[in-house]
């Protein structure tokens, strides 16, 4: 049955907008609102005034005006309707779908994603800039960890100083990409009463560089009398007659009114239409979106002669971003199906095509001709669908990913993600017989690996070669130059799992898993050759093995013993190596993170607890070990880094598998906490752990986004968040050079092979 969509929504074209494009809800990107306090209680929101439920869609963080972490707004609609100001923005953002039963007009906000939420920060009408300051630093500190990617500005009492003291605030969060928007004055005509002379110039925080200022347009598609005009006003927004969720609990028939007036009601509208240009391409900015929004806005004249400014237009909007933001091969009549598929030529049986986006819901199709049958690698993003020249599909990429023997004839690539655009770029690689990748070249094909640097600023980079399935090394010198490609073990598929550490004259020792014994073992070079031996042989032992140095340059493993499913921990002296069990109640071991304590040098070790969906700590005692569950979250998940802070306390990073987190786990001696650092999507798989200047910072896999990611705590005010590396970033080690600058691996998913970085 089609809706029948109220005034406004059909005039901006948010009808068409939810007609055209149904996956476009907010995606999960959250909205802060600055305001008086959304009244979390109302059912149009979610809530129940009766039994005092709170809305699912509003969190509640503090109230600047009473100090509590209660942020209502304590003042009667009837007595005050301004206080009802951030409930209304909040439905027009996020108002669940209504229609009115007096008319049969249908309503709803414009972010519909339960998980698009509204951040509800209350200031204070007496110390309006401070809060708000407080409020945005809140923001600031805290957008990378809960995905705000907007907010709602509303100022109520002004400011005559000429940088507001939110000036840093506003900054940071503009260089963040976060997009502010706030509503300009409703006295373009004056206000004798409160000694407002007429078309004064608009002020903060609309004039600020880094907030956008929103005013009205009138169902006739006219300026509002009222708004402010001239350098501030960017864009214009339904301001008269505005459906809003204005509770009044003694009139619950009368939940909504057609008739909200002024500019503030432009501005949710800007945000809404805002987020959802972010939901099409994540890496857009603030700058390009009003841009966007502008170009495709309706004109309006101003009769005062200031000049001509745009109304929002939502619909045309979402189809300029769309044809805006997507890569050179989807222009004109674009790549959205086989019969207009970009053609990658294959050269010597080698082609690719790099710097590609996938926007959320669009097709994007490739065509090749193989000229020589035989077998073929395919690199580039997961779930690629490999097509023949009738359209079948024969092959579905993964782990970055296809190997496949082909005939002479013509393929397609089909790449597609429903639900979520890709941040960042990605590739395409087609690699054909005669034409595989230089085996010389360091991290070509490459998985498992490990890199460190010694005293020299050396660089030495360990991988598993695919290809090949042998364990490969090279070095790279402070100029950056590489050495020559050696192999460490011939051994077919020997080299999984592959960690490193250098003695105290800076020379490589490996632990690994040889696949083909299902074995441990152990490389050292001596200063000319590898020495191998195999540590244990016990059935199928050996997965994840972390290797450290003791201070005698004794060699010490933990691994995990597939076939008892134990935690086992393997040191060599004079006499070989000695093999303990460090935890056997039931399956625990997988993902060992082995450390030693700077001060004392006992061992410890972070793990897994498979079985039961733990993540363990144990710490070696005189006789055995003492062993303490830190996160009991019922589905482990892995990934664990574990390291010491400059107090000697440990900490470790991890992947929380129930909830798909990046997790942080700390000791302040004798107790253990743990905090989430990222939610939202699929992030916190291949994390590591180090300090710098005495922060935790934390390398990760953002599976979603198909990006490599760190975290780096600022302290007290949260974690800055960093994307390194887009189209790939499995597999992703960090090292730190003698000053301290960070070196980092992954696995290019374009490429099929491991990249080095330098920050």
């Amino acid at each position: 049955m089609a809706l029948t969509w109220g005034e406004w929504p059909k005039l901006v074209g948010m009808d068409q907008v939810f007609a055209q494009y149904p996956w476009l809800d907010g995606g999960g990107y959250s909205v802060a609102v600055v305001d008086k306090g959304i009244d979390f209680l109302h059912p149009r929101l979610g809530g129940d005034p009766a039994t005092g439920t709170v809305s699912p869609r509003v969190v509640n963080i503090w109230d600047w005006e009473d100090n509590d972490n209660y942020p209502f707004p304590d003042t009667s609609e009837k007595v005050d309707v301004s206080t009802a100001h951030a409930t209304g923005v909040a439905g027009i953002l996020a108002m669940l779908p209504w229609t009115n039963p007096v008319d049969g007009k249908h309503y709803q906000g414009i972010l519909q994603n339960p998980d698009s939420l509204l951040y509800n920060l209350r200031t204070s009408s007496t110390n309006s800039q401070n809060t708000i300051r407080d409020a945005l630093q809140w923001v600031v500190d805290n957008h990378a960890k809960y995905h705000i990617t907007a907010v709602n500005l509303t100022d109520f009492i002004g400011t005559n100083a000429l940088t507001p003291v939110y000036d840093a605030q506003v900054k940071a969060l503009w260089d963040a990409g976060i997009f502010v928007a706030t509503p300009v004055a409703n006295d373009w005509l004056g206000d004798s009463k409160k000694g407002i002379p007429p078309k004064e110039p608009i002020g903060l925080p609309a004039s600020s560089p880094y907030v956008f200022g929103t005013g009205g347009v009138l169902k006739n598609g006219t300026i509002n009398p009222k708004t402010q005009r001239g350098p501030g006003l960017d864009l214009l927004g339904p301001s008269s007659g505005v459906s809003l969720p204005y509770y009044t609990p003694s009139k619950d028939e009368h939940i909504w009114t057609n008739g909200g007036e002024g500019n503030s009601w432009g501005t949710p509208h800007t945000l809404g239409t805002a987020v959802l240009i972010q939901q099409i391409d994540p890496t857009i900015t603030p700058a390009q979106i009003m841009q966007i929004l502008q170009d495709s806005g309706t004109p309006v004249v101003d009769p005062d002669g200031t000049g001509t400014y745009k109304s929002l237009n939502m619909l045309a909007a979402i189809q300029l971003a769309y044809q805006r933001r997507d890569d050179a091969a989807d222009q004109g009549a674009g790549n959205d199906d086989l019969a207009h598929a970009s053609r990658i030529s294959l050269n010597g049986n080698r082609g690719s095509a790099s710097n590609l986006k996938l926007l959320i819901h669009d097709h994007d199709d490739y065509t090749f001709t193989v000229s020589e049958a035989g077998h073929y690698r395919i690199s580039t993003l997961d779930g690629v669908s490999l097509l023949d020249a009738d359209g079948n599909v024969i092959g579905t990429t993964a782990a970055g990913g296809l190997s496949q023997d082909l005939a002479a004839g013509t393929y397609y690539l089909d790449v597609y993600n429903a639900r979520r655009s890709l941040a960042g770029t990605y590739s395409i690689s087609i690699v054909g017989p005669g034409a595989v990748g230089d085996p010389a070249a360091p991290g070509n094909a490459g998985t498992f690996n490990a890199i460190k640097y010694d005293q020299n600023d050396v660089l030495h980079f360990v991988w598993y070669e695919g290809s090949s399935k042998t364990l490969k090394y090279a070095t790279r010198n402070p100029s950056k130059a590489w050495s020559s490609v050696t192999t460490i073990d011939g051994a077919a598929d020997a080299g999984n799992f592959v960690s490193m550490d250098l003695d105290s004259v800076g020379r490589p020792g490996v632990a690994y898993y040889d696949a083909s014994n299902a074995d441990l073992k152990y490389a050292h070079f001596n200063g000319t050759s590898w020495d191998v031996e195999t540590v244990d042989s016990t059935n199928t032992v050996g997965y994840y093995p972390s290797l450290k140095y003791d201070s005698s340059d004794h060699p010490v493993i933990a691994y995990y013993y597939k076939t008892g499913h134990d935690l086992r921990f393997a040191s060599k002296s004079a006499g070989g190596w000695t093999i303990t069990t460090v935890d056997s109640a039931g399956d625990v071991g997988r993902y060992p993170s082995l450390a030693a304590n700077p001060a004392s040098g006992v061992w410890s070790i972070a793990y897994e607890a498979t079985g039961v969906g733990a993540f363990k700590y144990a710490q070696k005692k005189k006789g055995g070990w003492g062993i303490a569950t830190v996160d009991d979250n019922g589905a482990g998940g892995g990934f664990v880094s574990l390291a010491y802070d400059e107090s000697n306390l440990p900490s470790f990073s991890y992947y929380d598998a129930m909830n798909a987190d990046l997790k942080f786990a700390r000791s302040n001696g004798s107790v253990w906490s743990t905090a989430t650092i990222a939610a939202k999507n699929s992030q916190g798989l291949y994390t590591n752990l180090f300090y710098d200047g005495g922060k935790p910072v934390i390398y990760f896999f953002n599976k979603t986004n198909n990006s490599l990611n760190a975290a780096r705590s600022s302290g007290a005010h949260g974690w800055a968040f960093e994307n390194l590396a887009t189209g790939g970033g499995r597999e992703d080690r960090v090292a730190l050079n003698g000053d301290g600058f960070e070196t980092f691996s992954w696995f290019d998913a374009g490429s099929g092979d491991l990249k080095v970085g330098d920050l």
